[in-house]
């Protein structure tokens, strides 16, 4: 037979006409049961997602959240309002839209559909590629690592719903290459543009998408050099994609009062400065979290994946084909996005779950001794995630300190009287979204405050002038990063509050000449183990 069907697309030239020995398939569940296997991920995948839901906020997601809660574009003196974050507006959208509930679970919840279109975009990229097994192999693993507590899966940060417009673009792009139809060609393109670009405006690093649909275009033009004019057009309508997105959202934010030198200084300018900050402190902690980070990438199956695919397409039988080197390119895309990050948090790992996913799917499909032994690492990346799952709800259910943010909040929401304000020394803002209390300190992360107030003359400001805070939370010492060398802030501190309190063994100040009914200390188990 000169043609077969490629599971449902477009028929594809067989390898016996191409002159090419037939590589062996996996010889694995017919269609049916691995629908229903591909089914039975995502019903587990929103299971899990459900019961990370239940769990505290950690630092991004509660300053997020408190942002979006005083949502005020145009108003204030930053980008969204009174309060300096450098993420960009599709993001803080999520969030809003988060804010518009009283309940601090709403952002994970609003996670739960994010990541099952996550799951199964990647799924069905894996099964343009790869047929119905990659499909629910690609599933899986993906399943497995967005819910992964490993990869700080559990919680609502930005690289997770930057994944899952980098899922989707890449489903664009390749069902683009699928077409029969001209016009249809181009439309899925257009399409692949708008989620590629939609991505950076989730997390500005995520340029995974554009990656993608650059090399796949490239690379099937380069074997088909006759496709010369339909490769210009590809490369118009998915630069026109890109653009279209771009100029959406300038003109949201110039119409909501922003412009185009605050945009530039708050969404890329701040990311070098960022940079220069934590090169010019001391590279022991991010070194020591660089460390964990291969452990977390290995121990989650991520790593081992990745090899045993690079293995198999070094001795893949006629080379990659532009699909494949798309994928080489989204994996090394998301690596050096990885590396660059700069700060080495476990949640930076999430941005290699596409092309882990879909190149274990692949290998699996493909069937021989690289498919059994992906298919193996595919079942770690399963269990590691549900250990972790496991340890992580067991570890918030009996070991009460690690919840000690929230438990530090709430106590000043009992203790505060309405208009009251409080900062906190340094970061941890899920405190703040925790009380409802504001902040008259623009920078709620301690990285902002040592790129844009590395002296903290502005912070001294805050706590001297009149719109002085309330309360003050100390959650580090004040000398941290050597940035209170001359002790400039402790005699401030010492002058103008005093200490009420020790909950969850930090101190609590209250402001000298201000008297609150102070609520009961709770006992916050052994104290001190701050999450994040």
């Amino acid at each position: 037979m000169d043609l077969q069907q490629h599971d449902g697309c477009r028929p594809v030239v067989s390898e016996h006409r191409a002159g090419r020995t037939p590589r062996r398939g996996y010889d694995g569940p017919g269609p049916r049961r691995l629908r229903r296997l591909l089914g039975t991920t995502i019903a587990v995948v929103v299971l899990a997602r459900l019961v990370h839901a239940g769990l505290p906020l950690r630092p991004d997601e509660g300053g997020y959240l408190l942002i979006a809660r005083h949502w005020a574009p145009g108003s204030g003196e930053f980008l969204y309002g009174d309060y300096h974050v450098d993420r960009p507006p599709l993001l803080m959208l999520f969030f809003r839209w988060a804010a518009l509930w009283d309940s601090d679970a709403a952002i994970r919840l609003i996670a739960v559909p994010v990541v099952v279109a996550a799951v199964l975009a990647v799924a069905a990229s894996g099964r343009l590629i790869g047929g119905h097994v990659a499909a629910v192999w690609s599933g899986v693993v993906a399943g497995a690592l967005l819910c992964s507590p490993a990869l700080a899966s559990d919680q609502a940060d930005g690289e997770l719903f930057a994944v899952a417009f980098v899922a989707g673009s890449v489903l664009l792009a390749l069902r683009a290459g699928r077409a029969t139809a001209t016009r249809s060609a181009l439309a899925w393109t257009f399409g692949a543009g708008v989620l590629a670009a939609s991505a950076t405006l989730v997390k500005q690093n995520f340029v995974d998408g554009i990656v993608f649909l650059g090399v796949l275009v490239l690379a099937r033009s380069a074997r088909d050099r006759q496709a010369a004019p339909s490769t210009a057009a590809t490369c118009i309508v998915a630069l026109a994609g890109l653009a279209t997105t771009y100029v959406l959202a300038l003109v949201w934010l110039s119409s909501a009062g922003a412009d185009l030198s605050q945009i530039a200084s708050e969404l890329a300018g701040f990311r070098g400065a960022a940079l220069e900050a934590i090169l010019g402190s001391s590279l022991h902690a991010p070194a020591r979290r660089a460390v964990t980070l291969v452990v977390l990438a290995t121990v989650s199956a991520m790593l081992p994946i990745a090899w045993v695919w690079v293995r198999w397409l070094r001795h893949r039988r006629g080379g990659p084909d532009p699909e494949q080197w798309a994928l080489v390119a989204l994996l090394g895309c998301g690596v050096l996005g990885v590396l660059l990050g700069g700060s080495y948090w476990p949640h930076y790992l999430q941005q290699l779950v596409p092309g882990i996913a879909l190149g274990a799917g692949v290998v699996i499909a493909e069937g021989g001794r690289a498919a059994r032994r992906m298919r193996v690492l595919a079942r770690a990346s399963v269990a590691s995630a549900a250990v972790a799952t496991a340890g992580t709800v067991a570890v918030y259910a009996l070991v009460p300190s690690v919840s000690s943010p929230q438990q530090v909040g709430t106590w000043l929401a009992h203790s505060s009287h309405g208009g009251d304000t409080a900062v906190v020394t340094y970061g941890h803002p899920q405190i703040l979204e925790q009380a409802d209390l504001a902040s008259p300190y623009p920078y709620l992360w301690s990285l902002q405050m040592r790129t844009l107030d590395e002296r903290q003359q502005r912070l001294r400001q805050t706590l001297r002038g009149p719109d002085a805070p309330t309360w003050v939370v100390q959650v580090t010492t004040l000398d941290a990063w050597d940035i209170d060398r001359d002790g400039a802030l402790r005699r401030l501190l010492a002058d103008r509050y005093r200490h009420v309190a020790d909950v969850c063994g930090y101190p609590v100040l209250l402001r000298v000449g201000v008297d609150r009914d102070l609520a009961e200390v709770p006992s916050c188990g052994t104290g001190g183990a701050w999450p994040g």
